[in-house]
């Protein structure tokens, strides 16, 4: 088989670059179309270059109609050791540290945050008449870290999902 060659592109990496004589367009030229958006991605198709997507099908001999052909391995491994696998890795998973550093760039978050320290700070000043709620500062602390790790994942999970 033939070495590897790593391609970074705007969002993925194409890995690829074998031999690709037996067709007429190469794995750069595929990475350029890909990295070209709405008008220009037109002009390009029906540049001489291409001529259009029917020109694009012929040089990577696919049939108009049938598309490729699943039953033949030969061709598809052909295809394969030529530009790779058509696949997209996956971004890595960030760190829960990770999350709770980007949480800190809230404006809300960190008001909240500000108002806890503060609401922490008056829990160890004591009147000396009062002594019946040392309990209940102990769970403000409690309720206020819970809130944290609560809003961080929201936060993961909202993000997640765009």
């Amino acid at each position: 088989m033939s070495s590897l060659k790593n391609k970074s592109t705007a969002d993925t990496t194409v890995v690829g670059g074998g031999d690709s004589s037996m067709f007429d367009i190469t794995l750069a030229q595929l990475t350029e179309l890909m990295d070209v958006r709405e008008k220009d991605l037109k002009e390009k198709l029906h540049s001489s270059e291409y001529n259009g997507i029917k020109g694009v099908l012929e040089k990577l001999k696919v049939d108009v109609n049938k598309g490729l052909d699943s039953k033949n391995q030969q061709d598809l491994e052909q295809r394969r050791t030529a530009y790779g696998r058509n696949e997209i890795p996956p971004k890595p998973m960030k760190t829960f540290l990770r999350l709770c550093w980007d949480a800190l760039h809230d404006m809300l978050l960190v008001i909240l945050l500000v108002c806890a320290v503060v609401s922490i700070g008056l829990s160890f000043y004591k009147p000396p008449q009062e002594d019946d709620n040392v309990k209940e500062d102990g769970r403000k602390q409690h309720d206020i870290k819970l809130d944290f790790l609560t809003y961080v994942h929201i936060d993961e999970s909202h993000e997640s999902m765009c």
